[in-house]
Parts: structure tokens; sequence; C-alpha cells
């Protein structure tokens, strides 16, 4: 994955290189004119003509100069390609045998990820708790952007699903430490766009409100669907469905 930063520079050496080509032809186009004024009688006419088309192309060369310059423009953002991350699915039965039922699977069709299957509905000490995600390793310096971006759709709009992230904090003594904010989505693809400033910090599902999500040492990403998250009454087990586009965003774009 190449960084926007890194594309952004080659992108300005290509504008100066464009620049400095333009500014040649200018300089070549004013001597013409130079020449011709110098050359030619002194005829009102003839003056009054070589003035207008030096005019005119000065502003052929102003707006060759401004349209390379948007062309070359950018705004800088990083992509993280879904479809060829190492992603691993994990439930309440994979990570607690014992009491945990719930089951998914992770399929890559068309260009998507779908992350779908049955969320159990285990009681624990403060009501029903249950979970599946998915999860992959990242390196993500968060630092220069302002918003996560991906657009997803969901077999029930109803089901509330969370994108958690890891830094270089997640060992904790009482536990593992995320960075978590929720979101729905509709039955037809939605554009879901969190700022990275929302998160919050977790540990076994509660708030840790000492801790700061470290933006330069992002190390994992997540999808997750959690029974404590959805409303009361919602079946169970739940039967869920989450399509994720091939392409999460980091973007700075209101």
């Amino acid at each position: 994955m190449v960084s926007s930063r890194y594309r952004l520079s080659e992108n300005g050496s290509k504008s100066g290189r464009s620049g400095e080509n333009m500014r040649s032809r200018s300089a070549s186009r004013t001597r013409l004119i130079a020449i011709l004024f110098l050359s030619s009688p002194k005829n009102p006419n003839m003056i009054k003509k070589l003035v207008v088309a030096g005019i005119f192309l000065t502003l052929i060369n102003f707006t060759n100069r401004a349209s390379a310059e948007v062309s070359n423009f950018e705004d800088p953002k990083q992509a993280l390609v879904t479809i060829e991350a190492p992603w691993v699915v994990k439930t309440d039965k994979t990570e607690r045998p014992s009491v945990g039922s719930s089951a998914a699977t992770l399929l890559k069709v068309d260009n998507e990820l779908q992350f779908q299957g049955e969320l159990a509905a285990i009681s624990g000490n403060e009501g029903l708790v249950g979970f599946a995600f998915i999860e992959t390793p990242v390196f993500l310096d968060l630092t220069a952007y302002k918003y996560i971006e991906f657009y997803a759709k969901s077999q029930d709009p109803k089901v509330v699903y969370t994108l958690k992230i890891k830094d270089d904090q997640e060992e904790q003594s009482a536990g593992i430490l995320t960075f978590e904010q929720e979101f729905v989505v509709g039955t037809e693809w939605t554009r879901v766009k969190l700022p990275v400033s929302h998160f919050q910090p977790k540990i076994r599902g509660k708030l840790a409100n000492n801790f700061e999500l470290h933006l330069s040492q992002v190390r994992s990403l997540s999808f997750q669907i959690n029974r404590s998250n959805q409303e009361v009454g919602s079946p169970i087990p739940l039967q869920f469905a989450l399509d994720i586009s091939s392409k999460v965003y980091l973007i700075n774009q209101d």
C-alpha cells in the first residue's frame, strides 16, 4: 500500500516539470512578439494587432497553468484494500468455547467482504452478551486524517455494528484496550463516515476514559457485532449479514 503522501510528492514533481515547460513556451512566445514588433514598420494598425496578440497569449498561458495545477491536486487520503487484507473471524465460541455459541463466516465475493452469521445471547453479569467479529492487522498513522470512510449494507437495518481499532496500548492488566465507534447501515449501499476523534476507549465493553488513542500507532482494525448493543427484544439468535466495500479510506474531506 503506497502512502498518499508519497503519491502527492510524485504529483508535485510532475507539476513542477510541467510548470517549467509552460514558462519556457511563454518566454518563446514573448520573444516572437518582440521580434515582430521591432522588425515591423511603425504602422499603428500593426502595433495594435501585436498588442492584442500579446494579451491573448498571456491569457492562454495563465489558463494552461491554472488547469495544470488543478488537475494535479489530490485530496490526501489513504486506502486499505479490504479484500486483500488477512482477516480472521472470531466469536464468543472461538474465544470462550465453554459458554459461547455464536457463529460467523467471512466471504470475499464480487469485490466485497460478506460478514455474516448468527449472534447468540449468553447470560452475563450485566445482561445478555455475545459477539462476533472480523479483524485484520494494520499499520496506520491517523495523525493527518479526520475520518475513516467506507461503504456497507446490512441485511437488517436495525442491527448495530461496531468499528474497532487497537493501538500499541492494547495489552492492559484489566483486559484488551480497544477504541470503538458504532454505526448502522441500510439494506442498500450506505456511506459510513466516522470521525477519528469520536472513537471511545473501552476495556471489556466498559469505558476507559483515562486512555487516548495513539493516532500514529494503530495496529488493527475490526468490524464487530455485539449482543449488548442491539435493541431490546432482538431475535435470539440474531441472524446478521454485513457487506463491506472493497476499500476503507482515511480522509480529510468534510
